[in-house]
């Protein structure tokens, strides 16, 4: 897909994102810079955001690129730092990408954080707002573990190296696994954020290893591409999946059993965090370096879990 840059509303429509800016020169201005148009999980949070932002009385916009890659969205990031937000919340698609933007916008006087992903320099970052992946990871591997009775072939997808989230996920996972001699790791393959690229992943490892037992997905839309690809090889069911997030996709195969237990967080409560915090700046306040937001294992058969920690992305 090509980028394609819009203006910050034209963006927004686009993304089908609601518009919580009110233009009052008394509202403290903050933009929110999503990691790719589409997302559940970033709708869910632009959601959260917006919500919080109206009742703090901060006038925020949010624009989001294309894709989930640097180039794509350094030129959202550049189009922000025109308008001088008094805070930018922006989720870094490449923790060593970014950093020379977001330092840039610095340079100009707005005050950074940093949500969902980090950046490997955050020296000029008021506060990271994350959950802890490298953990997440960590209970992918011990529910993988319980569902494959401790033997089996398991498979990471994820995205190429770049994207500290998901980098640390499979850390975590991989860290973890050590712990089981029974289980079988035949390494990460990427995906690049493209259910068919996953999909394809999955039926040529099945091809390879008709024996594989297990999936860990990093992120939503490689666990949306592996159910396709395990029903293509009527693998559906006897492939157990492990899947980080809790998007719609991802709960409905939660529940119907072709997704066997989910690692969600809670992007709603990560946007209205990141607003109050864009408060507390904007009042001279301080904050710690990193702020930790939730992260839960959803077991099988825990349909009201899976439906309290559903991204819903229609800011009801």
């Amino acid at each position: 897909m090509k980028t394609k840059h819009l203006p910050v509303a034209a963006g927004l429509a686009a993304a089908g994102f609601l518009l919580s800016t009110a233009a009052f020169a008394a509202e403290p201005s903050v933009a929110l810079v999503l990691g790719v148009k589409g997302s559940p999980f970033y709708q869910a949070l632009a959601c959260g955001a917006q919500a919080k932002a109206k009742e703090l009385g901060l006038a925020l916009t949010v624009s989001a690129p294309d894709q989930f890659a640097a180039d794509s969205q350094i030129p959202v990031v550049n189009a922000v730092a025109a308008t001088k937000p008094a805070v930018a919340v922006v989720v870094p698609t490449d923790a060593q990408a970014l950093v020379a933007p977001l330092k840039q916008l610095a340079g100009l006087g707005t005050r950074i954080v940093t949500v969902d992903q980090t950046v490997r320099d955050n020296s000029f970052v008021e506060t990271q707002i994350v959950t802890d992946n490298e953990q997440g990871g960590k209970q992918a591997a011990d529910a993988m573990n319980t569902l494959l009775g401790g033997k089996g072939k398991v498979l990471v997808i994820t995205q190429p190296p770049g994207s500290a989230a998901q980098d640390a996920r499979t850390t975590g996972f991989e860290e973890e696994l050590k712990k089981y001699a029974g289980l079988d790791y035949l390494g990460p393959q990427y995906q690049s954020d493209d259910p068919q690229k996953a999909a394809e992943i999955v039926t040529s490892t099945l091809s390879a290893h008709p024996d594989l037992a297990g999936i860990f997905s990093t992120n939503d839309q490689g666990a949306i591409g592996a159910l396709t690809g395990l029903r293509q090889a009527g693998a559906l069911g006897k492939v157990k999946v492990v899947a980080y997030d809790a998007a719609s996709a991802e709960v409905a195969a939660f529940k119907n059993g072709s997704i066997q237990a989910l690692i969600a967080q809670n992007p709603k409560v990560e946007g209205e965090v990141a607003m109050q915090t864009a408060l507390t700046l904007t009042k001279g306040g301080h904050l710690d370096k990193t702020t930790l937001t939730e992260i839960v294992t959803i077991k099988a058969g825990d349909t009201a879990t899976a439906d309290k920690y559903e991204y819903k992305g229609d800011c009801m």
